[in-house]
C-alpha cells in the first residue's frame, strides 16, 4: 500500500469513522486486528447505505501490510495479549480524529477512552505500513510513551529506534524530500536542474510518490516529448537524460491534479501477472484491464483478498500435492514388498513336490537324518534330488511340515494377489486426485478435495465435523455454449459423483477424456433435442480435455455418449459406458 492510496483511504475514514465508537478489538492472525466500530448516528441518518456496524482491518504483515474496511464480520482466532490490551484501553472509546503523518505510510487514529468517572488522556493508535518494519502501536498522547505494540523492537533488533512499552514513541527515520502538494515550479527546477530524470529520481526527491506514479509521469513526458521510445509495462525502466524539465513539470502537475481530485475512480489495474490499486488512469498500461470500485477501501480489500486467496490456494495445493506424493511413495514401497512376498508364495509348488517325494520315501529315512537324496520323478530326466530334513522331527512329521508350508504359501499367494490389485488401484486413485488438485481453481475446490481425502483416512481434518453442516450447496463449473447449451464440469470426485447421481438426465450428453483421469462433463439438454450441435460438442470436448491428465497434450481423444448409456460403478466418479463416439480436440482453458 503506497502513501497516495493511504491518503485517499483516510479521507474516507474521516467521513465515515470520525465520532464513531470502538466496540470491540478482534485478533485475526498474528499480524492483523479488526476494530468493530459503530458509526455516528448522524452519519447513519444521512446515509442509509452505511451499515450500523463496520469492521476496520489493520495489518502489520511484512508483505501485505494494509488497512481497509471489511465487507462482513471477520472470523477471528483466540484473542492475543495485544488485542485484549487494546480492548481494555479503547473499548467504547470515541474516535475523534484520523490523520496521515506527513507523507509517510503512517496512520494515526486518535481515541478518547470511555469512562464515567474521569476524563482520561486520549490515546493514539499508530499504524505504520512500512513493509517488514510495519507495526501497530498504542501511544498515550499525554506522555508520548508507548503503551503496547503488536511487535516489540529492542536495541538488538534495530539501531535506529526501539518500539517497546514505556519508551517514548519516535517516528521512523525521515528523509529530506519535497512535499508533492507544496512543490512549485521554482522548487522543481531547483531539485532537478543538472539531474538526469528517471522515475527512480522522482521517488527519491518527492515524498509520497509510488513507483507506479513515478513511472506514469516519465511515461507521459516521454510520450509527449517523443524523445525516446517507452515501454507500456508496469516494470518499465524508461528514463531520459534529455527530457525537458518544464515538460516533465507540466506532466507532474497534471498527474498531481488527478490524484488529488475526488473524481478519480478507485480501480484495480492488471497488466499481465501484475496488479495494483490506483485512483487515476495509468496511460502507461494502455492494454491493461481495470476493475472499478465505489470506494478506495473496497478496491484495497478486493486487491488483498485476491492475493490472500491465491496464497491460500498455493499453500493448500502444495500441502495436498505433498500428501499425495507421500501416499504414492508409501503405496509403491508396499507394492515392492508385496511383489517380494508373491515371489516367496510362488514356492508353494516346490513345497508340495518335496512333501510328495518325502512321503514316497519314508521307508528309507531314519529319525535324526538331516537330509535325504531321492529320485525326482517330477524331473523329466529323473535326476536325484536332495531334501533337507529337521532332525528333531520324525520322517512323517517332516513330510507334514512341507504340506503345511504348501497350504500356507498357496493361501498367501491369493491374498497377496488381491493386495497387489488393491494397491495398484489405489495408485490410480492417487493419480486421479493429483489431477484434481492441479486443475482446481478455487479454495473451496481444494477444501472439498481435502475433505474427500480425510474421509478416506489419508489426511487429518479436524475441522471436518465442524464444517460438515456449513458446507454450501455445490456449484459446478458452468459454461454456456455458442448454441445456448449449459455445460457442467465436475471439479473433483464429489462433484463428478453429484453430476452422475443427481444432475445428469438420460437425454443429456456426457463427455470424458478417453482412458485417462479427468473431469466428467455434461451438456444439459432439457428440451430433449435429438442431437447436440457440433460447436457445442467441440467446446465441451475441449473443456473435458483441459480438465484431464492430458491437458498439456496438443490433442486429446474425448469420448461422448448420451447419458442413458452411462452406468455408475462403485466409487466416486467411476463409470462404464457404451455407444460412445470420439472427438480428438486441443485442450481449451476458459
Amino acid at each position: 500500500m503506497d502513501s497516495l492510496i493511504l491518503r485517499r483511504l483516510i479521507v474516507e475514514y474521516q467521513r465515515l469513522l470520525r465520532n464513531s465508537v470502538i466496540r470491540h478489538v478482534q485478533q485475526l492472525d498474528a499480524h492483523t486486528i479488526a476494530l468493530k466500530i459503530s458509526p455516528d448516528r448522524q452519519i447513519l441518518a444521512k446515509n442509509t447505505d452505511v451499515r450500523s456496524t463496520v469492521y476496520l482491518l489493520i495489518s502489520s504483515h511484512a508483505v501485505h501490510a494494509r488497512t481497509h474496511l471489511l465487507p462482513d464480520q471477520p472470523k477471528g482466532q483466540k484473542q492475543s495479549h495485544f488485542a485484549e490490551f487494546l480492548f481494555r484501553h479503547l473499548a467504547r472509546g470515541l474516535i475523534t480524529d484520523i490523520q496521515q503523518i506527513g507523507w509517510d505510510r503512517i496512520m494515526q487514529i486518535t481515541v478518547q477512552p470511555y469512562t464515567e468517572l474521569l476524563e482520561p488522556d486520549p490515546k493514539s493508535l499508530i499504524v505504520e505500513l512500512m513493509g517488514k518494519h510495519s507495526n501497530i502501536i498504542l501511544v498515550d498522547q499525554s506522555t508520548g510513551k508507548i503503551l503496547e505494540s503488536i511487535k516489540h523492537i529492542d536495541d538488538s533488533m534495530s539501531r535506529v529506534r526501539t518500539v517497546e512499552p514505556g519508551e517514548p514513541y519516535q517516528l521512523p527515520p525521515q528523509f529530506d524530500k519535497a512535499d508533492p502538494l507544496e512543490l512549485d515550479v521554482e522548487g522543481w527546477f531547483e531539485i532537478f536542474t543538472d539531474t538526469p530524470l528517471s522515475w527512480r529520481k522522482l521517488m527519491q526527491a518527492i515524498d509520497g510518490i509510488s513507483p507506479a506514479i513515478a513511472k506514469e509521469i516519465i511515461y507521459r513526458a516521454n510520450r509527449e516529448s517523443s524523445s525516446l521510445e517507452t515501454k507500456g509495462a508496469l516494470d518499465s525502466q524508461s528514463a531520459s537524460n534529455s527530457l525537458d524539465l518544464e515538460q516533465v513539470w507540466l506532466v507532474f502537475d497534471q498527474v498531481r491534479a488527478e490524484w488529488t481530485s475526488k473524481a478519480g475512480q478507485p480501480q484495480i489495474v492488471t497488466d499481465g501477472q501484475q496488479s495494483l490499486v490506483s485512483t487515476i488512469a495509468l496511460q502507461q498500461l494502455a492494454g491493461a484491464t481495470s476493475q472499478y470500485f465505489e470506494t478506495v477501501s473496497d478496491a484495497v480489500y478486493a486487491y488483498y483478498h485476491a492475493i490472500e486467496q491465491k496464497e491460500v490456494m498455493q499453500r493448500q495445493s502444495q500441502a495436498l500435492r505433498q500428501m499425495l506424493k507421500k501416499r504414492q511413495q508409501a503405496v509403491e514401497r508396499k507394492l515392492n514388498q508385496l511383489w517380494d512376498d508373491l515371489e516367496t508364495a510362488d514356492k508353494a509348488e516346490v513345497f508340495r513336490q518335496e512333501g510328495e517325494l518325502l512321503t514316497a520315501n519314508l521307508h528309507r529315512i531314519k529319525y535324526g537324518q538331516v537330509e535325504v537324496e531321492v529320485l525326482d520323478y517330477y524331473d523329466s530326466d529323473l535326476k536325484m534330488r536332495k531334501l533337507r530334513l529337521d532332525p528333531g522331527m520324525s520322517p512323517s512329521q517332516n513330510a507334514q511340515q512341507l504340506f503345511k508350508q504348501y497350504t500356507k504359501a498357496k493361501r498367501g499367494w491369493s491374498v497377496i494377489q488381491q493386495l497387489v490389485s488393491d494397491n495398484e488401484a489405489e495408485l490410480e486413485v492417487i493419480d486421479h486426485y493429483r489431477i484434481q488438485v492441479e486443475t482446481a481453481d478455487t479454495v473451496e475446490g481444494l477444501l472439498s478435495i481435502r475433505r474427500q481425502l480425510a474421509s478416506k483416512g489419508w489426511i487429518s481434518d479436524k475441522s471436518r465435523s465442524k464444517n460438515r453442516n456449513n458446507q454450501s450447496e455445490t456449484t459446478f463449473r458452468r459454461y454456456t455454449s455458442p448454441d445456448g447449451f449449459q455445460i457442467y464440469v465436475g471439479r473433483n470426485s464429489n462433484e463428478n459423483d453429484l453430476l452422475l447421481r443427481r444432475v445428469a438426465k438420460s437425454n443429456d450428453m456426457w463427455l470424458h477424456a478417453r482412458q485417462i483421469h479427468g473431469s466428467h462433463v455434461i451438456i444439459r439438454n432439457p428440451e430433449r433435442k435429438p442431437g447436440i450441435p457440433m460447436p457445442t460438442l467441440l467446446l465441451a470436448a475441449q473443456i473435458a480435455a483441459a480438465n484431464s491428465k492430458g491437458r498439456h497434450s496438443s490433442h486429446v481423444p474425448v469420448d461422448y455418449t448420451w447419458f442413458k448409456h452411462v452406468m455408475k460403478r462403485r466409487g466416486a466418479g467411476f463409470v462404464h459406458y457404451t455407444h460412445q463416439k470420439t472427438l480428438s480436440v486441443e485442450p481449451r482453458v476458459l
